[in-house]
């Protein structure tokens, strides 16, 4: 293992309908709440009207601030903050999936440090122009979608619909106070939504699991694997019974789990995948869980190719998840996601081999560190074209 430092001081108050609990928590941090979630929230109505009580009961005036898209745009950060000091907010509430925990984020850091938002923003490894948030409103989070864990993370990722690359905001003040883990409110969930939003809580372990380069990582690589197989078990009972809520529950916690910093201590942190994706995301609107379908077998496929250290530990993966080889274990996963209805070719997003150059280029310009981007081993711009093409 490698040497860590560990932090993470969210208090997580999980069960079933503890979202009742809103009000005192916010209370506990201030008395005008921006509330931030989608701006389509009509299928959860009820869940806003349940909170707008219980703030109002426990004294917290409430402003709603429904700006949030799939992939929240700086744009709509700054909305959010315009309405926050029009109204003086002290705390902020996140209801939503990752996006809309990660513009509340935004937005807290936003009226706190009372600079633009954009330059917070990383935009590029190799020359670094940001500055990070030095403080941020306390935040509440509610998830409604197992997917990101941005309710126990630092991070939060905006697009610049200007120039389409996504980027992300990354600093300790990002932490929430509170996240109100709460099964119930991810019952009326779409299939293709619980299904991605899945998919992504495996490609965060994914991504620290590939790349360990420390052969003894026995107590970190059954952590992962553990929280890999329990979510592979439990998408389907969630989507033959959309109503269990114990499945529900796990399905949440797992998703905290697999970005709090507890599974990938002591592991070489990248995120190489994951930089690959935000690039189709912020062109071509893919959902952020699809494009992981597609780019984690591809990546399988990379590394046996490439073979040596590299291929090591996706082999491992391969050998205790699947119980096979490498490509065929690439195949078989592909096959799993795709069977829950999800995107695992880029193809169908509209992406043609013309279009791969752009993307790589992209992904250098944001990803890369010098001439490589953060891997275990390094990558380089043709193994980024390689994987775009083995995920066509």
């Amino acid at each position: 293992m490698n040497a860590f430092t560990y932090y993470n001081p969210v208090k997580v108050l999980f069960g079933e309908q503890n979202v009742a609990q809103v009000g005192e928590c916010v209370a506990a941090f201030g008395q005008t709440a921006l509330l931030v979630s989608y701006r389509n929230v009509s299928f959860m109505s009820q869940t806003i009207d349940s909170l707008h009580q219980s703030l109002q009961a426990a004294g917290v005036a409430c402003v709603d601030c429904f700006v949030a898209s799939p992939n929240p745009l700086i744009q709509e950060a700054r909305e959010g903050i315009a309405l926050g000091v029009a109204h003086g907010v002290d705390v902020v509430i996140g209801l939503g999936g990752g996006s809309a925990m990660d513009c509340a984020k935004a937005i807290a850091a936003g009226l706190a440090c009372k600079r633009d938002v954009r330059d917070m923003c990383v935009f590029s490894h190799t020359v670094l122009t940001h500055t990070p948030p030095e403080a941020a409103l306390p935040t509440v989070m509610i998830p409604t979608l197992p997917a990101t864990g941005s309710e126990m993370n630092p991070c939060a990722v905006l697009t610049d619909g200007d120039t389409k690359q996504k980027s992300y905001i990354w600093a300790d003040c990002l932490y929430p106070q509170v996240a109100i883990i709460d099964p119930t409110l991810t019952v009326s969930l779409p299939p293709y939504q619980t299904a991605c939003g899945a998919i992504d809580t495996i490609a965060h372990v994914v991504e620290a699991y590939f790349n360990g380069n420390d052969s003894n990582l026995i107590l970190q690589d059954y952590m992962e694997e553990g929280v890999i197989s329990a979510v592979m078990e439990t998408l389907p009972v969630v989507m033959a019974n959309p109503n269990d809520l114990q499945a529900r529950g796990v399905m949440l916690w797992a998703a905290s789990i697999a970005l709090n910093g507890w599974v990938n201590s002591g592991t070489m942190i990248f995120t190489p995948m994951h930089q690959l994706g935000h690039v189709l995301s912020a062109r071509f609107g893919a959902t952020h869980g699809a494009t992981l379908a597609c780019l984690m077998p591809a990546w399988m496929k990379l590394r046996a190719e490439q073979g040596g250290e590299g291929a090591v530990r996706p082999e491992q993966f391969a050998r205790r998840i699947f119980g096979c080889g490498l490509v065929e274990a690439a195949d078989k996963f592909e096959a799993w996601m795709a069977s829950f209805g999800v995107q695992t070719r880029i193809s169908q997003f509209g992406v043609t081999p013309e279009d791969i150059p752009m993307l790589a280029r992209q992904v250098k310009e944001i990803s890369f560190s010098g001439d490589v981007l953060g891997s275990y081993p390094a990558v380089t711009l043709e193994d980024v074209e390689r994987v775009y093409t083995l995920a066509l």
